[in-house]
């Protein structure tokens, strides 16, 4: 069972803490499972005091939130390593400043705890935190952050990486950057923006594709190569923890292939979601209902038609199990969840 701790914690001697910052969220419940295998003493920074996506497993718990200062220096206490997995992943507007509040300001407290303690930073930054343009070339480490970026939450994980970089760059803070993409794979109990969309699909309440692109990766590929970063990642350094380019009716036939559900044969431009989006949202405010689909959405739908992730092959380790493979844990997983 795990183990709650709101107390203040005490000093460990030699204890080998390492901290997860949102560990009951998608990454970082995959990231604990990894750690636990691997043998670590693990301690969980997150909001809910009972989450879901930790019972049952062997860690510590701090409940609070990465703009708690004061739940942060508990969480760090000891602590020879932090991944910070916290934010709040949503392509909606940010109308209430909570997801610039979560992924910078929280990154912020998080980034210097761990600076003032000269403690390793792992940070979860994004694939959507790069500047994409010209879509035509590879997506790189190289690529600038698109900290001009129309989507809120694509600007506030470029604003959230830029504050850690610069903090390593002048040597206050020993840092190394991982960006995953789209993630597939168990352990999704939001379920995510992405496991809504896989289940709506195998359901059918998905009639008519929009012509989407993204990459796709397991997220316990993910996690092991989030792992391997504490020790094997340069100081400064980006990783893109990336998978295959799919386009949206590749996403549907591996479905098709793994569920046997007949999956949609058309998908509408991009274009024809945004001149629908204004319907769209009048229909939803008039309903009460959160809209189906946001301009963020659309603006996460294009992608370069490469990723690299050689970088992070080379350094780190970084390997990638089969999509199929991975669709059909993500869909056992739902199952068990009772979610079709």
């Amino acid at each position: 069972m795990g183990i709650c701790h709101d107390a203040r914690l005490p000093m460990t001697d030699a204890s080998n803490i390492a901290v997860v910052t949102g560990g009951a969220g998608r990454l970082g419940c995959a990231l604990v499972r990894h750690l636990l295998d691997e043998g670590a003493r693990v301690r969980v920074l997150d909001p809910a005091r009972d989450p879901v996506a930790l019972e049952g497993l062997d860690v510590e718990r701090v409940a609070g939130s990465v703009l708690d200062r004061g739940a942060v220096d508990r969480a760090l206490e000891g602590a020879s390593v932090v991944y910070h997995c916290a934010a709040k992943v949503d392509l909606m507007p940010d109308r209430d400043g909570s997801i610039r509040a979560v992924n910078v300001d929280g990154t912020r407290a998080v980034a210097e705890a761990c600076a003032a303690r000269s403690i390793r930073m792992v940070h979860t930054s994004s694939h959507a935190a790069l500047d994409r343009r010209p879509l035509s070339e590879p997506l790189t480490e190289d690529n600038p952050l698109a900290l001009d970026d129309a989507c809120d939450y694509h600007r506030s994980k470029a604003h959230g990486e830029k504050l850690v970089l610069d903090l390593a760059r002048r040597g206050d803070l020993d840092a190394v950057i991982v960006s995953p993409g789209t993630l597939t794979g168990p352990w999704d109990f939001g379920p995510s923006i992405f496991g809504k969309a896989l289940i709506d699909l195998r359901a059918g309440r998905i009639p008519v594709l929009l012509d989407a692109v993204t990459d796709y990766a397991d997220v316990r590929d993910v996690a092991r190569a989030v792992a391997a970063a504490s020790s094997r990642g340069r100081r400064g350094e980006r990783y893109l923890l990336t998978g295959d380019v799919r386009d949206i009716r590749g996403l549907a036939r591996s479905v098709e292939a793994v569920t046997g559900r007949k999956m949609p044969r058309v998908a509408l431009p991009i274009w024809v979601g945004w001149a629908m989006l204004p319907i769209t949202n009048a229909v939803s405010k008039v309903r009460g209902e959160v809209p189906l689909y946001s301009a963020g959405m659309l603006r996460a739908s294009v992608s370069n038609a490469v990723v690299r992730r050689d970088k992070a092959e080379r350094e780190l380790g970084f390997r990638l199990r089969s999509m199929e493979g991975s669709l059909a844990d993500a869909f056992a997983f739902y199952d068990e969840q009772g979610w079709r």
